[in-house]
């Protein structure tokens, strides 16, 4: 993703001084000194983070997250918060506690947000962290180090107009400390991009590189990219018809109504595929289309009209049901949200149907017609398979495993198979 700095914070102990520290403590006896106070610091280098990642993902994490995304780029009516680090043994009450003041400069005029407490403080884990904890777990070990920094997210943000020219903003930050210390941090320069400037670097070219940008969209959206996606899968005789792709535009287009609005101007312009084809997916997402419709004849009228998306999260038994599970995870890249994610593992519950489409499997039998047992054995070992991988490339996944496993509205069956997510040899294969 062009606009993102990575997911890594670089503050953060790497993978293998960690895995080295904690070998070392493991061969220490009980005798060994204590760990040395760490001097808590605030960081120099001010961070920016996507509104949507604040306001979804971490108001439904747990306090310790993976690390998000720093963005180098904002795009016509993106909102955009600043994030401040510290490390250090007290990093979470210096952060808490303290107050935050941002100067935002674009184009000659500036505007200043008065200091105030932080909207949310999150413990971040180093890079790799969840699998350094999970094997040190495997041996009976806890991992001594889960986090390193905690990034504040400040309670103001900012928009860029969706009129506003290309051009640089400056912000500048200081923060005040509860003992009356102030600290100045480095001043960051942010690229601020119209939709067709930011679209000189697509991320996709054709198909096979369109799937990796619509999964991790939910990471640092990039709005601007939406209408050429149309374009690319309105034009694929296949892709077009899947589901799961609708879903994932719909959501997209719903969350960025700057982006929505430049395609019901565009619409008129575009062929007739594109047009076809985006029509619906802005009607699914609550824009006003009827007057996009006056070219069209009646049968393609009753065409467009005919598009209805089926709910993901009508966790309805029958043969849709794998169909609909692909769509609650087109719907997280989309969002981010934890919603389809809790819905997805929910059907970890179905380990019994599982257990018996293996015995059916083993006896040979050839059933004529899916019974709803199978589809549960199916969709059990699909979700399992799905959850087990993302996990290991998105730290969003990751973390809302963490949190679906200490929530008490969720069932103790699915809290345990989360907790073998990784090792349960039916999440293995797809």
């Amino acid at each position: 993703m062009h606009r993102s700095g990575g997911r890594g914070i670089h503050i953060l102990i790497l993978c293998g001084i960690i895995f080295g520290g904690v070998l070392v403590a493991g061969a220490q006896d009980q005798a060994s000194p204590k760990k040395k106070p760490l001097a808590t610091e605030i960081f120099p280098d001010l961070f920016v983070l996507d509104n949507q990642v604040v306001e979804e993902q971490w108001r439904a994490s747990l306090n310790l997250i993976n690390a998000p995304s720093d963005l180098k780029q904002v795009e016509s009516g993106q909102c955009i918060r600043f994030g401040v680090i510290a490390s250090g043994d007290d990093k979470d009450r210096l952060l808490q506690s303290g107050k935050l003041r941002f100067e935002f400069s674009l184009g000659g005029a500036t505007r200043t947000f008065a200091a105030e407490p932080p909207e949310m403080v999150k413990q971040v884990k180093p890079e790799g962290g969840d699998f350094v904890t999970e094997a040190l777990a495997a041996g009976g070990v806890k991992n001594p180090m889960l986090s390193t920094a905690s990034i504040a997210a400040s309670r103001p943000r900012w928009c860029m107009p969706t009129d506003a020219a290309d051009g640089s903003a400056t912000v500048r930050a200081t923060v005040e400390t509860s003992d009356g210390k102030t600290f100045i941090l480095n001043p960051r320069e942010i690229d601020v991009k119209t939709f067709d400037s930011s679209r000189k670097n697509i991320p996709f070219k054709d198909m096979s590189t369109l799937g990796p940008w619509l999964q991790h969209y939910h990471a640092a959206p990039e709005p601007a990219e939406l209408l050429p996606g149309l374009r690319m899968v309105a034009a694929d005789d296949k892709a077009r018809l899947m589901p799961n792709i609708m879903v994932f535009f719909v959501q997209a287009l719903k969350s960025s109504p700057a982006a929505a609005n430049e395609l019901l101007r565009e619409l008129p312009n575009e062929n007739r595929s594109v047009q076809t084809y985006s029509i619906p997916l802005l009607s699914e997402a609550g824009y006003a289309t009827e007057p996009l419709l006056s070219g069209f004849k009646e049968d393609e009228k009753a065409v467009i009209n005919s598009v209805h998306l089926p709910d993901p999260f009508a966790l309805t038994v029958d043969r849709t049901l794998p169909s609909r599970m692909d769509m609650l995870w087109a719907y997280f890249f989309a969002t981010g949200r934890i919603e389809p994610v809790k819905a997805v593992a929910s059907m970890l519950a179905w380990r019994a149907d599982y257990e018996k489409l293996v015995e059916i499997q083993k006896s040979g039998q050839k059933p004529t017609e899916p019974s709803e047992s199978i589809i549960r054995g199916v969709v059990y070992a699909g979700a399992g398979w799905s959850l087990n991988a993302l996990s290991r490339n998105d730290g969003a996944v990751a973390d809302y495993i963490d949190v679906l496993r200490s929530s008490p509205d969720v069932a103790a069956s699915v809290k345990e198979e989360l907790a073998h997510v990784h090792t349960n040899p039916a999440f293995t294969k797809k």
